[in-house]
């Protein structure tokens, strides 16, 4: 998972340079700790940052007890390898955007999204979570084989998108 983070992450601050000659940006994020941004926010609160390799591993035991759960180890290693604010592409005619691994903040906001999906799908989750596709479908990861799917919660239905999560990565 890191490699195809590292390959996608090259890509982007590639474009990002190619396109306006700056890191990528986004709008300020209350609560973020500051060593992923670079410079100074700008007069709309948009400011730059970098993907940064993680040197810290966030622990899951608390999340998966409080869940009552064991997380796919692809969650984990999706959490546990770069911090960014950003990790979105086109994939096989979908538009993605993968949730962000923000400082200070990701295991928060990872759990109170997965705490909402459960509550929704009965108590269970046979899927985690872990962004959306540009049509408002759910994309998950299926929590037993690791599987990538999109979840129309509507229809109750689910397409596999790819056989894990690392393969998406490397072909956005």
């Amino acid at each position: 998972m890191k490699q195809e983070m590292e390959i996608y992450f090259n890509k982007l601050l590639k474009e990002w340079e190619g396109f306006n000659g700056t890191l990528p940006m986004t709008q300020w994020i209350e609560g973020a700790e500051d060593f992923i941004f670079e410079g100074e926010k700008d007069e709309d609160d948009y400011i730059c940052w970098k993907p940064l390799k993680k040197d810290v591993r966030s622990n899951f035991e608390e999340i998966e007890k409080k869940l009552n759960v064991h997380l796919h180890p692809d969650i984990k290693a999706y959490f546990n390898c770069y911090w960014f604010l950003e990790l979105a592409g086109n994939y096989n005619g979908y538009d993605l955007v993968l949730n962000p691994v923000i400082p200070g903040i990701e295991l928060k906001d990872f759990k109170h999204e997965t705490e909402l999906y459960k509550k929704a799908h009965n108590d269970q989750l046979f899927n985690i979570p872990i962004g959306i596709e540009a049509n408002g479908l759910l994309l998950v990861v299926d929590n037993e084989s690791g599987e990538v799917k999109l979840e129309d919660y509507e229809r109750n239905s689910f397409e596999i998108i790819s056989e894990s999560l690392s393969k998406l990565i490397e072909n956005l």
